[in-house]
């Protein structure tokens, strides 16, 4: 897998963004079913779109939308707006007022996808048949 593909080389709003190694390391092994969200990653025009649109809904937000809830509207984004090496990750709620966005927030990544892991087999539980 070539991670450059996954990482907006062609955005050149995120192209300078510096990802964590963790989501660097998840990109180079493989990226787990997180159902019911989905990467965004491996689809460029949905990560085009996503990009753009919380940047037009939210311009005071510096956001780079990594994976969505395939149930509602919520984006997960790292939070662009330090210089961290291992920014936070907030959840996003688009097409809400702005002021009304922030659905949650985690320390980093990791803490971020063992949560996503633990949410995905709960929902696989309660729903073997489920296919988002």
């Amino acid at each position: 897998m070539v991670i450059e593909k996954y990482l907006f080389e062609k955005n050149s709003h995120v192209s300078k963004f510096k990802f964590p190694q963790s989501y660097l390391d998840l990109m180079t092994i493989g990226l787990p079913d997180i159902a019911p969200w989905w990467w965004l990653a491996t689809h460029e025009d949905s990560l085009t779109y996503w990009e753009e649109t919380l940047r037009n809904q939210f311009p005071s937000r510096s956001l780079i939308p990594f994976a969505k809830d395939g149930s509602s509207d919520d984006v997960a984004c790292f939070d662009n707006s330090s210089s961290s090496k291992n920014p936070k990750i907030l959840t996003i709620h688009a097409f809400c007022s702005p002021g009304w966005e922030l659905r949650g927030e985690v320390r980093s990544f990791s803490e971020w996808l063992q949560k996503k892991e633990i949410e995905a087999v709960n929902f696989k539980t309660e729903d073997p048949d489920a296919d988002c």
